[in-house]
């Protein structure tokens, strides 16, 4: 550092060196420049931040979303500035394998609102948006989501007070121990699309007007329905007019006007009423379709719909205020109207299976084993005798030096020409998907895997007419290896930016998008226990063996053409334990090392039914769909989505499943069993609880579960319950041992009491025995109301309860069950539950 010199002497001139003055001029000339940069860049920053765009970006549903759901951003861009042509982009899809962009062109001045669309990853919390224009960024904001449990309950409430609404939703925990969330959303926070609305599983409305919504809100909507979705509207302040904006198809009455129902009325959706219960106002008209809940007089109060896979429910009166409030019966009805989660939703959160299929491939096969032998036995001849005899003759065995070489590179030169042989030249572009659509309609949503096989290594440019939405698949890319990232641009035409392929292999990509579904049309009746009826092709496309599936019961029948009918007889039966459901609908595999072009068809059919009935929850495949009303399952070979190879002709082959739910009456004598009936859990204070479809584990507490019919209409008579442990979803016996409740002074109020029980009482299970089973209690409807223990069970035993009309509700069918384990020892039983009854 420079530093002045010592000041001289007083009295004596000593002048300053000149170069010390020239230095310090130097430091203080860059430091006014330097300050008058810096105050520079400070001014124009608040200008240059002025004149460019303004970016507000937010998540629909709230960001809400699940690993393999669509999440829609809504972008808005304000801009004063120059115009401006780029990009909007953000990172995510599977673990963050997918890029994806959307172009966008801002005029001067422009004030314009995007919907991207992502898949964000499952670690993390916020998706950056990032604007960029010239390869510059000139606009950034990060937005924040939430990832849920594959298998958590989601519940969106749209309300005009949905704190009332929220409060109430207490609802149980899944078999995970994963509670409920529940979102309070607006109209605007609905998505124009389908796919984005797989995230959302039950959605509540409440005295919000519906015509507020869009065209395509109202579109993805009915899809999100169709695919297993459940709308709850509830009565409010409001009259009827604030849901003329729903369409009549998806309701089960057109609520007409505002009429006082009677306390008693609502019995069945209630249980037990309070001293304080009163009329209250309700939402009343005549039923369309489905099944009432609750009536006053000739109208309906409350009624449910099926709606393809899914439902709508409508109550009339509203929950939230009065006596319904206050006396706490509102849990009970909840856990009634909004079940947990089940694999119906238009999601898939794992998609192993569909990637096995997309695998079936002749380029992919391993070589033949013959064609290996020949060629390793071609080869030791001719390196060995025939070269060894070749130069002997020629009197040149020194040559050895020179031809093992050559006859080693002509042969390396041949096993490649005969792996490239195997494998053809030809790019190719192995479509599978699962179609989903509605009877006597021709829209639906396709989820495909596109799997791009290349001979040779190469990087492609690939476009999808047609908007559909891209990503890599859900648990990555099976069959390619570690790869580069999707690089996705959304728009009208879909593209993925520089697909890298390696030599010989497979590439996926997934898509979902709007398509166009076969139409056809079905009339089935559930009549004495025998769905019978017809199906009619009334598209232009051959459907390939079509099979209709009501849980567990399959009837295969033959294609049908255009416009052909066919006959539909299916008794119904409980599935067998072990036997999945693609076995009923395909028939067994077995891989015998090489296929035919039929054989790798039949084996991609029966994983991508599989798919459908798979559960990560449980690691294995069911053996029924969990739907509420019969669905048709066919097969067709024509491609859903176009798919463009840049500089390419792809040789193209499709294996397409269309999934249709269809309606059906139920009349007649009835048996509900196993795959027939579905179960929701009402209440638990036990220890470590979890439930599977045919078995229930707990500790020590209670559980109360519902038990109630897939739905019909009319009202159900019924004549025998049948209560069986052990069976574990078999068939249940058509006949068990009568039992009926146990006098009140037989039950014990402690278990830990020494009060000796009455002698004429069933002695109890000695303390010192355990056999696993927990008591059960079923609720008595008639007088009060009371939960009635019955004596204890036996596993492995089928048992008939007496009087079973005083537990069944004839309206929805259902029947409340409590289990208790007093022990400290934990329960694991399979507990099944069968009605049999009357339908009129």
């Amino acid at each position: 550092m420079l530093e002045p010199h010592p000041p001289p002497a007083a009295g004596v001139a000593v002048p300053r060196p000149a170069r010390h003055r020239s230095v310090r001029s130097s430091l203080g000339a860059l430091l006014v420049l330097g300050l008058i940069l810096g105050l520079s860049s400070a001014l124009a920053g608040p200008v240059a931040a002025e004149d460019g765009p303004k970016m507000d970006a937010r998540a629909l549903f709230q960001g809400h979303a699940r690993v393999g759901s669509w999440l829609a951003i809504e972008v808005r861009l304000q801009n004063d500035g120059a115009p401006i042509v780029g990009e909007l982009r953000l990172q995510g899809g599977a673990q963050g394998g997918t890029r994806f962009s959307l172009p966008i062109d801002l005029a001067s001045p422009a004030d314009k609102t995007f919907l991207l669309y992502a898949q964000p990853p499952s670690f993390g919390q916020q998706l950056e948006v990032i604007l960029i224009s010239g390869g510059q960024t000139i606009a950034r904001q990060k937005v924040a989501f939430t990832v849920h449990d594959a298998n958590q309950l989601i519940v969106g409430v749209v309300a005009a007070r949905p704190q009332g609404l929220v409060s109430q939703l207490q609802l149980p925990a899944n078999q995970n121990g994963v509670a409920p969330v529940t979102v309070p959303l607006t109209p605007a926070d609905l998505p124009d699309r389908i796919e984005a609305w797989s995230a959302l599983d039950r959605l509540v409305w409440q005295d919000v007007d519906t015509n507020t919504l869009r065209k395509e809100q109202i579109s993805a909507l009915r899809g999100w329905l169709a695919l297993g979705g459940r709308l709850v509207i509830v009565g409010g302040t409001a009259g009827p007019s604030v849901l003329s904006g729903f369409p009549d198809a998806i309701l089960p009455y057109r609520p007409s006007m505002t009429d006082d129902v009677a306390a008693a009325s609502l019995t069945s959706l209630l249980g037990v009423l309070p001293a304080s219960a009163a009329d209250v106002p309700g939402l009343a008209g005549s039923l369309d379709h489905g099944r009432a809940l609750a009536t006053a007089g000739d109208r309906v109060v409350a009624a449910e719909a099926p709606y393809g896979s899914g439902s709508v429910t409508l109550i009339g009166f509203d929950p939230t205020v009065g006596w319904i409030a206050e006396s706490k019966l509102t849990s009970q009805l909840w856990r009634g109207l909004l079940p947990p989660r089940t694999s119906t939703a238009t999601g898939i959160g794992d998609d192993s299976q569909i990637l096995s299929a997309v695998q079936q491939l002749p380029a992919l096969d391993l070589p033949p084993l013959g064609g290996l032998l020949l060629l390793l036995l071609g080869y030791i001849i001719l390196i060995g005798p025939i070269n060894y005899l070749v130069l002997r003759r020629l009197d040149k065995r020194e040559w050895a030096w020179i031809t093992m070489p050559i006859l080693i590179a002509v042969f390396a030169i041949g096993a490649y020409a005969f792996g490239s042989a195997l494998r053809g030249s030809d790019i190719i572009v192995n479509e599978v998907a699962i179609v989903r659509g509605a009877p006597d309609a021709t829209e639906g949503s396709a989820q495909v895997y596109l799997g791009i096989f290349s001979p040779t290594r190469g990087t492609y440019q690939v476009a999808l007419p047609g908007g559909a939405l891209v990503s890599a698949p859900i648990v990555g890319d099976l069959f390619g290896g570690q790869v580069a990232a999707l690089d996705v641009v959304q728009g009208p035409t879909a593209r993925v930016r520089d697909l890298s392929v390696g030599f010989g292999s497979l590439r996926t990509v997934r898509a979902e998008t709007p398509v166009d579904v076969p139409k056809l049309h079905a009339d089935l009746q559930l009549v004495d226990g025998v769905l019978q009826g017809k199906l009619r092709n009334d598209s232009d496309v051959v459907l390939e063996s079509p099979a209709v599936v009501l849980g567990g019961s399959v009837a295969v029948l033959k294609d049908l053409a255009p416009g052909a009918e066919s006959i539909v007889s299916l008794k119904l039966s409980s599935f067998l334990n072990g036997q999945g459901l693609s076995d009923k609908v395909i028939g067994q595999v077995f891989y015998t090392g090489s296929a035919s072009e039929t054989q790798r068809r039949i084996a991609t059919r029966h994983q991508i039914v599989d798919q459908l009935t798979y559960d990560p929850a449980f690691g294995g495949t069911l053996g029924s769909l969990p739907a509420d009303v019969p669905v048709v399952l066919a097969w067709g070979r024509k491609s859903v989505v176009d798919v463009e190879v840049t500089g390419q002709r792809p040789t193209n082959s499709a294996n397409v499943l269309y999934y249709i739910p269809v309606s059906m009456s139920i009349r007649g004598t009835t048996v509900f069993q196993s795959d027939l009936m579905r179960s929701t859990v009402l209440a638990s204070d036990a220890m470590f609880f979890s439930k599977d479809p045919n078995a229930i584990n707990f500790g020590q507490g209670s559980v109360t579960v519902a038990y109630r019919p897939i739905a019909f209409n009319g009202t159900f008579t019924v004549s025998k319950v049948h209560l069986s442990l052990g069976f574990g979803g078999d068939v249940v016996p058509a006949r068990g041992q009568p039992v009926g409740p146990l006098p009140a002074e037989c039950v014990p109020v402690d278990a830990g009491a020494a009060k000796p029980l009455p002698t004429d009482c069933p002695p109890p299970l000695p303390a010192d025995q355990f056999d696993g089973i927990p008591e059960v209690e079923v609720f008595d409807r008639t007088g009060d109301g009371a939960w009635r223990r019955l004596p204890h069970m036996q596993g492995g035993s089928t048992f008939d309860l007496d009087h079973p009309d005083r537990y069944v509700d004839p309206t929805s069918g259902t029947i409340q069950i409590r289990f208790v384990n007093d022990r400290q020892e934990s329960i694991g039983v399979p507990f099944q539950v069968s009605l049999e009854g009357t339908i009129r």
